[in-house]
């Protein structure tokens, strides 16, 4: 188990030596004899952890010390030596530089160790806490923006349906022309009510694990998008080399190829009037390379950056579709690279994790 970092901050010498002394086989123990030494020692020292301060020392107390270094280092946590049992230094040092504990000099050592060790689990408790919550806060940004686009896109798709079926109720025999744009925007709407769905289920983090035939996949994606999408000027061709057996969730999986394809149906070149989309899968260590490359339109490099996030403004779906892509794949543990060139098409480079060993783990219970 690695040692963790701890400072000790005081400005006699023979008690760094002594502390050094008797817990440097515990710890990684740094030691400073100012408080400007101190401070720079946790600048250079990123992985420290607690820190450790006499109350009276030259030119400064343990309080005002700690009290300098709060905003730069929140989650340290700071521990006070003192020869003096005044209780209203102590509520102060609390109040003032969040002191974690205010032990007595001369110290036992035992107590100081207990401490120590109770820091260090407060600091990692911290730390974890922080974390998930500003995972938890981008899930639900990512989340709002999603919910926000996608009800914006159908509402104005709504619109534009009323108004068409305001024209047909006014044009007599002219009627007819609008059914077809009132079956595309139908079609729309649902293809959104679909994404929002399948952007929920995709976050829960139990999924079923099975055999996964790429083959069939791809094939059963292609048919079930046909009925939103005209498929007559894209050439889909696939070829699948996965001599080893894969496994993992389905779900997912064919969340990624019916989105990618989905974003391929809107790249096509207005010159070439149609599209090729190869989508090749083959073995490699640890699971499967899944490779989507297109001639379509391309990409501009400015707008590679930001290819997987949502963008509110342009009313393209396109990015709803290159979302769901990317949060699925992550979900997964895997990777997605990206690269285009405009004007002659776009490659997609995807890395899926084989879960063969939950398959065996589940078989032998």
């Amino acid at each position: 188990m690695n040692k963790q970092y701890i400072l000790y901050v005081d400005d006699e010498e023979p008690n760094l030596v002594a502390f050094r002394a008797i817990f440097r086989r515990e710890f990684n123990v740094l030691t400073a004899t100012s408080a400007e030494e101190g401070r720079q020692k946790l600048t250079d020292n990123p992985e420290i952890k607690v820190v450790i301060s006499d109350y009276l020392m030259k030119g400064i107390t343990g309080i005002e010390f700690f009290e300098s270094i709060l905003d730069k280092h929140p989650y340290i946590i700071r521990i006070i030596l003192t020869g003096f049992a005044d209780q209203t230094a102590m509520l102060d040092s609390i109040n003032r530089a969040r002191v974690y504990r205010f032990l007595s000099k001369p110290w036992n050592e035992y107590d100081l160790r207990q401490t120590i060790l109770s820091a260090i689990e407060l600091y990692d408790a911290r730390r974890s806490i922080a974390r998930h919550q500003k995972e938890l806060e981008n899930s639900f940004k990512n989340l709002n923006s999603f919910v926000h686009k996608a009800s914006n896109e159908m509402r104005s798709t709504l619109v534009s349906m009323h108004g068409m079926v305001r024209l047909a109720k006014m044009g007599g025999d002219t009627e007819m022309e609008y059914w077809p744009l009132i079956e595309k925007g139908i079609m729309q709407i649902d293809l959104q009510l679909r994404n929002i769905i399948e952007h929920y289920e995709a976050g829960q983090e139990i999924r079923s694990v099975s055999k996964i035939e790429f083959e069939s996949m791809i094939e059963k994606c292609k048919q079930a998008l046909a009925a939103f999408q005209d498929f007559s000027n894209i050439n889909i061709n696939s070829n699948v080399k996965t001599e080893e057996a894969f496994y993992n969730d389905s779900f997912r999986l064919q969340l990624i190829i019916s989105n990618l394809m989905n974003y391929v149906g809107d790249q096509i070149n207005p010159e070439k009037g149609k599209i090729n989309l190869d989508i090749e899968v083959i073995n490699v260590k640890g699971g499967v390379q899944m490779m989507f490359t297109d001639d379509g339109i391309g990409i501009e490099n400015d707008q590679l950056s930001g290819l997987f996030e949502l963008i509110l403004s342009n009313g393209n779906s396109q990015d709803i579709s290159l979302y769901l892509v990317k949060q699925a794949v992550e979900n997964m543990s895997g990777t997605i690279e990206v690269n285009s060139l405009p004007g002659e098409g776009t490659y997609f480079n995807i890395f899926i994790p084989n879960n063969e060993e939950v398959i065996h783990a589940n078989s032998t219970n």
